[in-house]
């Protein structure tokens, strides 16, 4: 399971860095959290995302291994 409280800063490392090169001074860290905190509920929608379809992608996965295809019977000859 992904810690969104990892994910909340790897966002505020993001965010800052973007400050950074577009104010071309350094950037708090406190700043970036209050500027990352107006984009984060759309970046966290995105996590959420990811981490379902990942999930849904590796129950596919699961399933289709579990359940080996048919294999062909031989054909009467007669």
């Amino acid at each position: 399971m992904v810690n969104m409280r990892v994910e909340w800063f790897l966002w505020v490392s993001k965010t800052r860095k973007k400050m950074q090169r577009s104010e071309k001074k350094p950037v708090s860290h406190r700043q970036a959290m209050k500027s990352a905190a107006l984009t984060w509920p759309k970046e966290k929608t995105k996590i959420l995302n990811r981490i379902k379809r990942e999930e849904r992608k590796s129950a596919r996965e699961a399933l289709s291994k579990a359940k080996p295809p048919a294999a062909a019977a031989p054909k009467p000859t007669g």
